[in-house]
């Protein structure tokens, strides 16, 4: 079949075009290429910078929250220490008053029996005051720790979902080594 010059004409036009298509297409195509692979580089650099930020938040918070929980811990057995020795105290003063009324066999059999008491209720209200201490200190601590974790949430809300999931992943174990450190 033979074309008109006219459809020929046509023909080499249409394939002109077709070619120059092509080239801008494989242009086109190897631009996108490179710009993915920057993107790709600029996603795994913020995450990196996320990871190092979050990093360096929860060490300040160790730092200020060990010297504030150590002082806590020993201002509450300052207080349990002073109760015992009030407790000891009139407890001997009660023996000594009854030990001054009974023969001293029996004096030294009361004596026993009462340091024995007074050990026991001591030991009893150490770790009541102990476990509400421990309570209270875990409280102090999960709320901090969620304060921060939210001001880190914050900053980091402009990076891609593969930020967040890692920025996650570091903030749980984290949080799950804090918990392991308080129960020492």
């Amino acid at each position: 079949m033979l074309m008109s010059p006219e459809e020929e004409q046509k023909a080499r036009e249409n394939l002109r075009i077709l070619s120059e298509l092509r080239e801008k297409t494989e242009l086109l195509s190897e631009h996108v290429e490179n710009r993915k692979q920057a993107l790709e580089e600029e996603i795994e650099e913020s995450l990196h910078e996320a990871i190092s930020n979050a990093r360096d938040s929860l060490e300040k918070i160790s730092e200020n929250i060990e010297p504030k929980l150590q002082n806590t811990i020993q201002q509450r057995l300052d207080v349990l220490r002073q109760q015992m020795d009030e407790w000891k105290y009139d407890a001997r003063e009660m023996v000594k008053d009854e030990i001054g009324k009974q023969a001293d066999a029996l004096n030294q059999k009361l004596l026993d029996a009462q340091d024995a008491r007074i050990q026991q209720k001591v030991d009893a209200i150490r770790d009541d005051m102990q476990a509400k201490m421990e309570e209270t200190l875990k409280a102090e601590i999960a709320s901090q720790l969620d304060t921060v974790k939210k001001e880190t949430d914050d900053k980091l809300a402009g990076l891609k979902t593969l930020a967040l999931t890692g920025l996650g992943l570091g903030a749980a174990a984290l949080v799950a080594a804090a918990a392991t450190w308080l129960v020492r």
